[in-house]
């Protein structure tokens, strides 16, 4: 009994030591990454959630990496952190988060006429690394795709709430013809993903944030009865075919 309590009383100092020193270096580590945000885009950041990547294997599985938005725009939420094969060098895609919130504004009004009022929703815009960078941040989403680049993807995700299982027939049209919403711009891929969800779940963090969630519908923590995804390379001419693409969940 003596022996462990000695070996207890050793080890605690360390055990105590190892968690504020963890703790030090995560706070540095996310100061390092808001002081390249700050001097990037002249804006002040406040984080969401801190990320602790791998020390020794960042190349291979990531290192510290942050969510954030703009102070008072929390709508503006985005991801940045240190290049995993760059010690010092950092990565963001706050333009893409910006361009994502300047389309969904710019569509609200058709998209909100397709889908029931209590709908959440939202446009994201995906570009490859190295097709943009932080000295785009003053450029609109229209000027990029039109003079720049229109390699791009551009998914509406909405979360329908539904008391039940939803009778999928009664979304054909609406959502047939918000497939032709994305449609209109013109550029690589555009798609819609609808997820149906129990009346009673709040998604709007979900899809506040599913930019850079990578959270699927199947993997939401909430009820979800199905979804329905369609793509403009999908070979759809007419509305009744939206249901053929409905995926229920098992229960």
């Amino acid at each position: 009994m003596k022996i462990a309590k000695k070996v207890q009383s050793i080890l605690l100092p360390f055990i105590l030591l190892i968690g504020v020193t963890g703790c030090m270096n995560e706070k540095s580590s996310e100061n390092s990454i808001l002081t390249y945000l700050d001097e990037t885009y002249n804006e002040t950041f406040e984080v969401e959630t801190f990320k602790e990547g791998s020390t020794i294997f960042k190349n291979m599985y990531g290192a510290d990496k942050v969510i954030v938005h703009p102070k008072g725009k929390p709508g503006h939420v985005f991801l940045a952190g240190e290049d995993r094969d760059h010690e010092g060098k950092y990565y963001d895609n706050y333009v893409l988060s910006k361009w994502s919130e300047e389309l969904t504004k710019r569509l609200k009004p058709e998209i909100s006429n397709l889908l029931p009022e209590d709908a959440e929703f939202r446009v994201l815009v995906f570009v490859e690394d190295g097709k943009y960078d932080s000295s785009m941040k003053d450029m609109s989403v229209e000027d990029y795709l039109a003079n720049v680049n229109n390699d791009v993807s551009i998914e509406l995700k909405a979360a329908v709430k539904s008391a039940g299982n939803p009778n999928v027939t009664d979304y054909n049209e609406p959502i047939y013809q918000l497939l032709q919403v994305v449609k209109q711009m013109d550029v690589k891929s555009s798609r819609v993903s609808v997820g149906f969800v129990d009346s009673a779940v709040d998604v709007s963090d979900y899809i506040r944030t599913s930019g850079v969630n990578n959270t699927p519908w199947s993997n939401l923590d909430a009820k979800v009865y199905g979804t329905i995804m369609v793509d403009k390379r999908f070979t759809i001419s007419d509305a009744s075919q939206i249901e053929e693409y409905y995926k229920a969940f098992k229960e």
